[in-house]
């Protein structure tokens, strides 16, 4: 077997640009309707944009009970360990420290504010940069964002209307 941690490495890395395609191409393309409440004002616990992370742990699930209940297959286990991890960090870096979602949850760690300015951007316009832990912000849109003063981030959303 291949070493388990480069696999959960290598799985961990190559997250970024799959979740990037994502968020690029699903999120906000063709199957977006539930990542629509995510740039919308939040006005209950939970948004349907939540459903995203669910099926990445149902699928990271899978590839895990693969790996570990089929023995020619056992490379999986890390590779979904790897996954896994991603979306730890997903969920600490986007849910929690960017947004907020737990009110009391308010310090600030100066790389990561690097990841929520890039973030800001995004809901700015709903374009790029699309990355969630290791965005790329092109120059321009790093300078036009530093004339805007709103933060779309203090739960107004973006500039998506809500539906009725």
């Amino acid at each position: 077997m291949r070493s388990p941690v480069l696999l959960v490495v290598a799985a961990f890395v190559l997250m970024e640009p799959t979740a990037y395609l994502t968020h690029r191409f699903v999120m906000h393309g063709r199957l977006g309707a539930w990542h629509r409440s995510h740039h919308q004002v939040r006005v209950r616990p939970f948004e349907a944009n939540d459903l995203y992370p669910l099926v990445g742990a149902a699928v990271s699930i899978v590839i895990i009970a693969l790996g570990t209940a089929v023995d020619s297959l056992a490379a999986l286990a890390w590779v979904g360990a790897g996954i896994t991890l991603y979306g730890a960090g997903y969920l600490f870096v986007h849910d929690l420290y960017i947004h907020r979602r737990i009110p009391s949850f308010t310090w600030r760690f100066g790389p990561l504010e690097r990841v929520r300015e890039a973030h800001r951007i995004h809901h700015l316009w709903a374009g790029e940069p699309f990355g969630f832990l290791f965005p790329v912000v092109p120059s321009e849109l790093r300078a036009r964002a530093r004339t805007v003063s709103r933060d779309p981030l203090q739960n107004d959303g973006g500039l998506l209307p809500r539906r009725h």
